[in-house]
């Protein structure tokens, strides 16, 4: 918890805004925004976070030969640096398929069955 008693939150996604009632994804307004992969793990490394919101497509074309980095990637990171795995991940993609594939890594994240 931040001093102020609210939750440290993150978003990590090209496009949906914090406090938008619109997106249906109950994102907080106070949520620190992170537009791309390599600034979403820059601030995962910065502080412990108590929930992140995570989208799978990124629209961030930084991979190596121009390749697509995803929510899925941060993911994948998060697996190498545990150390820095938040409180609670909820996903907000509308991707069915990503949702499906991140459900599954964010379930080992924290031991939960598969």
């Amino acid at each position: 918890m931040h001093q102020d008693n609210q939750p440290r939150v993150l978003l990590i996604d090209d496009l949906r805004v914090p406090g938008d009632e619109k997106n249906g994804k109950n994102i907080p307004v106070h949520a620190v925004v992170a537009r791309t992969f390599q600034e979403g793990l820059t601030k995962l490394a910065e502080q412990n976070w108590d929930v992140l919101y995570l989208d799978h497509d990124l629209a961030d074309f930084s991979g190596e030969e121009g390749r697509e980095r995803k929510g899925i990637h941060v993911l994948d990171w998060l697996e190498e640096h545990p150390q820095h795995l938040p409180g609670q991940i909820i996903i907000v993609s509308d991707n069915a398929s990503g949702v499906q594939l991140m459900r599954r890594v964010v379930n080992k994240l924290y031991g939960r069955g598969f």
